[in-house]
């Protein structure tokens, strides 16, 4: 049956194809780091806003609309 291979060319049999792990691990890494870079260029904003302020806020809103019970 080596005539088939040389129909096809034969070409170099494969060196080594990677294990599971080790594509496990680079893949990992590929998701570690590009999420990396996305946040660093989009940084989100963590700030929160003060606990006063929001006392103060909803001091003042009036709930003008009652629901209706129909």
């Amino acid at each position: 049956m080596s005539g088939v291979a040389r129909k096809f060319g034969g070409g170099k049999p494969a060196v080594g194809t990677p294990s599971l792990a080790w594509s496990s691990v680079v893949v990992v890494a590929s998701l570690l780091a590009g999420a990396s870079i996305v946040h660093n260029i989009y940084k989100p904003d963590l700030t929160l806003p003060s606990v006063e302020s929001e006392e103060k806020d909803s001091g003042t809103k009036q709930d003008t609309e009652k629901p209706t019970g129909s």
